[in-house]
């Protein structure tokens, strides 16, 4: 009866090695056949799995030897932050000869701190966001630090204390990115309008605090310069939201104006036409400070944000 058992099926749901699969008493003919993909030599999927960066990198790991880990932005990737356009998997190791696969970025780095998280090695968030910052943006790597602090994974101090001592590649541009983040950012496109914002030489705004009356709060903005009652709020929901959503948006926008908030809200339109955006939130500044605001867009802005 035992010679009759069928082999465990296997996952559809995540990479595997050939080893694993022999293991579990499937044979390499068998992933041959036309349920099955290649990923990297000798790491499998089966043929209904999309491949994903995320499961990408995962076969990555699995291809590569057990020291590497996942590092730059595909680290960052599997704490869940999705940033930059680079496509292809990128490790790092101690080794100083490591082995090369193709469609694997491999880094020889010369110290690292690891986690496992979920089965996977991945290089420390501090360390993900350094590396990251020698492939990504000024505002993919704000974007990134900010999404490290809401999911709790480093505070800004321990950010700002790792990036003093490490002297990597990348290191400038992340001390950079964190003297720019903020706690409190809850979605990457507000990250990227506050950036917008203060790269421009607009004052630092504040992120989702909440803000009401004697009778307790009102509304949690988005953006907000509470010394002039400005709120910047963005709005990518427009088509996503219920009507009782949008009354409660509504309500809760006529309580805060009649306490001497005026809103300033952004889409995802507008976002093809930055300078009016910075323009715009400059008028109602100015109006509330009572001096002109005269925004910056030297070259690095431009060539950030158009």
């Amino acid at each position: 009866m035992a010679g009759n058992v069928l082999p465990p099926p296997l996952p559809d749901d995540r990479p595997f090695t050939l080893e694993w699969a022999e293991r579990h008493g499937h044979s390499r003919r068998v992933l041959q056949g036309r349920r099955f993909q290649i990923l990297f030599p000798r790491v499998y999927a089966a043929a209904s799995l999309e491949r994903t960066p995320s499961v990408m990198v995962k076969a990555a790991l699995l291809a590569a030897p057990a020291h590497c880990a996942a590092s730059h932005h595909s680290g960052l990737l599997l704490y869940g932050i999705d940033v930059g356009e680079d496509l292809m998997p990128h490790l790092a190791t101690l080794d100083p000869e490591p082995i090369r696969i193709r469609g694997i970025t491999t880094h020889r780095l010369t110290m690292m701190s690891t986690r496992i998280v979920d089965g996977w090695r991945l290089l420390s968030p501090e360390l993900s966001l350094s590396t990251a910052a020698t492939k990504l943006s000024l505002v993919d790597v704000v974007i990134a630090a900010d999404a490290l602090y809401a999911r709790r994974l480093v505070t800004p101090a321990r950010l700002e204390h790792f990036l003093h001592d490490h002297h990597g590649a990348g290191v400038r541009r992340a001390r950079r990115a964190a003297r720019l983040s903020r706690t409190g950012s809850e979605s990457p496109r507000e990250t990227y309008v506050r950036v917008m914002l203060e790269l421009a030489g607009l004052p630092p705004l504040e992120c989702n605090r909440s803000f009401g009356d004697e009778l307790g709060s009102i509304a949690r903005l988005d953006l907000s310069w509470p010394q002039w009652k400005i709120a910047i709020e963005y709005d990518g929901r427009q088509h996503g939201l219920s009507l009782a959503q949008r009354e409660r948006d509504v309500r809760r926008r006529e309580r805060m104006e009649r306490l001497g908030w005026v809103f300033i809200v952004i889409t995802a339109a507008q976002l093809a036409t930055p300078r009016e955006i910075v323009l715009r939130v400059c008028d109602v500044l100015a109006e509330r400070r009572g001096w002109p605001t005269i925004p910056r867009f030297d070259d690095e802005w431009s060539s950030l944000f158009e």
